[in-house]
């Protein structure tokens, strides 16, 4: 039987999931909380890293550490860097890399989608009115701005956890594929900065956030709208990956 590690950085990512799925149960594998679920001839286990690269590369050593898994998969929302993607696509992520003051580390090439899998998700995410696109998972801390797109970096998507796992998963030899749906970008901005309201460790300064909306009032609404579509997002990344692991052959391998 086919182990896989599964990796969100959110209870909310962490949730969708779950609401697709009937029959798991709890496990801890390492120093993690997890779920355990099977989708066909696949033991499926679930890791809530907490967000940011840290973590999340911790999430992966213990997975690997305990279950030996044949897969990781990180998978949750993002934000979109350019206006072409809508809230709630899903981004199949060719590649990924870090981005650090605006611009892009070398990229590591990450396992696709098969065409069964992929016509399974895009299948199971019509009723959603939402699309599966290919793209680039750019790790990076906050709401950075891309100052320069390499010719690698398609579809990027900003996001803090992916380029950790990728670092531990290429040291062992194990194959990751890393889907994210669009929960903001530029016609639906974060309404204040990250990198304020979060501390050193990714954990997030209440005050700080409470602050920063006292002092924009509009940011009341716009936190309504942010919760909206990050529910909408990460609904749509678990929908997308419980199609694709449905399949026989989920995946394919870069060279």
């Amino acid at each position: 039987m086919e182990t896989i590690g599964i990796i969100a950085a959110m209870s909310l990512e962490r949730d969708a999931l779950l609401h697709l799925i009937k029959g798991w149960e709890r496990c801890a594998p390492g120093p993690f909380r997890s779920q355990r679920f099977r989708r066909l001839e696949r033991d499926c286990f679930l890791v809530t890293s907490g967000m940011g690269l840290k973590r999340a590369a911790e999430a992966a050593r213990a997975l690997i550490g305990a279950i030996d898994p044949q897969l990781l998969v990180s998978v949750g929302v993002a934000g979109a860097v350019h206006d072409n993607l809508e809230i709630g696509d899903v981004v199949a992520c060719r590649n990924t890399c870090r981005l650090d003051q605006g611009l892009a580390g070398p990229f590591q090439p990450l396992a696709l989608l098969s065409e069964a899998a992929r016509r399974a998700a895009a299948q199971a995410l019509l009723p959603r009115r939402a699309s599966l696109v290919d793209g680039s998972a750019v790790t990076t801390r906050g709401s950075q701005y891309v100052l320069h797109q390499p010719e690698e970096m398609t579809n990027p998507v900003l996001e803090m956890e992916t380029a950790g796992i990728a670092r531990v998963a290429a040291e062992q030899g194990i194959p990751l594929l890393c889907l994210r749906a669009i929960s903001d970008g530029p016609r639906a901005l974060i309404p204040f900065n990250l990198e304020t309201v979060m501390d050193a460790e990714y954990n997030l300064r209440i005050g700080e956030l409470i602050k920063s909306v006292l002092r924009h009032p509009k940011a009341i609404l716009q936190l309504g709208r942010m919760g909206r579509n990050t529910r909408k997002a990460a609904g749509n990344a678990a929908i997308a990956l419980i199609a694709a692991l449905s399949q026989p052959s989920p995946l394919i391998l870069q060279r």
